[in-house]
């Protein structure tokens, strides 16, 4: 393991790793049983083999659909796949080119959340046609309007010193 007693060396990334959970869609999201943050570990010593390898060591299972994701992003928007030695040179050129922080999701399950995420993108998309046609000022609407000099129940003129008010606004 490519690891230094120096947590500070500029090679060291922040790990996050989601494991033990599950994905669930709309929006999608990943619950997580456990959580591991590694700070000591130089991840690009590592290549994907050696990566795998020391997940299956820290989540003490074996799983296909490993995922990463930058912190700041939505897992909707920013999750990509990690499978192979050039999914690994992107997780790591992502997490050195954003604040050396990252997060691992591993999927014990196999959802299909590529699948969710387009069901997302065309329900929103959906939305934002309905939103769209119900923007649209139209003139044919008609508004009744109350009259003017209408009656109400109440008198409109009451005052702070009104009694009413002084019972329903008592001060604390």
């Amino acid at each position: 393991m490519a690891s230094s007693p120096n947590p500070t060396d500029q090679n060291f990334i922040v790990v996050d790793f989601h494991y033990n959970g599950q994905f669930a869609p709309n929006p999608l999201v990943y619950f997580d049983l456990d959580r591991a943050s590694v700070r000591d570990v130089d991840f690009s010593g590592f290549g994907y083999e050696q990566f795998m390898e020391f997940l299956h060591k820290l989540t003490k299972s074996r799983s296909k659909d490993i995922y990463f994701c930058l912190p700041q992003e939505s897992l909707g928007l920013g999750i990509h796949t990690l499978v192979n030695e050039a999914d690994y040179k992107e997780f790591l050129d992502l997490a050195y080119a954003n604040d050396k922080r990252m997060n691992v999701y591993v999927d014990h399950y196999n959802e299909p959340i590529f699948e969710w995420i387009e069901a997302e993108e065309s329900e929103s998309e959906n939305e934002d046609l309905d939103e769209d046609k119900d923007s649209v000022i139209q003139d044919s609407y008609s508004v009744d309007h109350e009259e003017d000099d209408a009656t109400y129940p109440f008198p409109a003129n009451k005052t702070a010193h009104d009694r009413f008010l002084k019972i329903l606004c008592e001060p604390t």
